[in-house]
């Protein structure tokens, strides 16, 4: 729990919200966590004659990862070597139980267990391979997805006149500070720029290094939606 709670909070680094707001999102942290631990419990004592069944749950583990890289459009998904290793690792217990005849726990052989094992978990490891390939979004058709913001979406004039795009003091005509590097970024050229939604400019490189480490806007700590 110490775990998801950190998770939490890197993941709402905005300080603005009160204290309701926030009781309101540990709430949903708690009842999502205590529930999800009593329906598998359920599922385990309901399933507790079909062992293989659980061991089929317990190695769906690569499930939620791929559907958060699709529903959030995570740019840089997990790195080969680690999915291979790890679901190489994992998948040692379950076939050493349910394929090894002189096994610690003394369960009866079941090689067919074992197969199917193998196929589910390669075939979660082949989808991990087709998102870093060809995108997290490429197995789901698009009216499916939901919206993405844009960052370099255009911007009205009166935004690039509030911003101080053009002015002498920022340089080059067009030009706006980029409080992350402090240099000149062409807010008037959508493909030299990112904007957040709170009308902010930086360059594409300053932002996404930023975002590596905190989803929250350079100037006014406002949330930013992912790339």
């Amino acid at each position: 729990m110490r775990v998801l709670l950190q998770i939490w909070k890197s993941r709402r680094p905005n300080s603005e919200q009160n204290w309701l707001e926030i009781r309101r999102d540990l709430s949903a942290l708690y009842s999502r966590f205590y529930g999800g631990f009593l329906l598998g419990f359920v599922i385990m004592y309901w399933c507790a004659n079909s062992p293989w069944f659980i061991a089929l749950l317990c190695n769906s583990y690569w499930l939620p990862q791929i559907a958060w890289s699709a529903w959030h459009n995570a740019k840089k998904p997990l790195m080969p070597a680690y999915v291979l290793g790890t679901s190489a690792i994992r998948l040692l217990v379950p076939l050493y139980v349910f394929g090894c005849p002189e096994n610690f726990v003394r369960v009866k052989p079941q090689f067919w267990v074992c197969w199917l094992l193998v196929v589910w978990v390669a075939a979660q490891v082949a989808a991990l391979a087709a998102q870093h390939v060809f995108g997290p979004r490429c197995f789901i058709p698009d009216k499916y997805l939901p919206e993405v913001y844009d960052y370099h979406r255009r911007v009205e004039p009166e935004v690039l006149a509030s911003a101080g795009a053009g002015d002498e003091e920022c340089g080059e005509a067009g030009g706006v500070d980029c409080v992350i590097c402090m240099n000149a970024v062409d807010a008037k050229t959508p493909r030299e720029r990112m904007v957040t939604p709170c009308n902010h400019f930086f360059h594409q490189e300053c932002l996404e290094r930023w975002m590596e480490v905190k989803m929250e806007c350079p100037t006014c700590r406002g949330a930013l939606p992912p790339l």
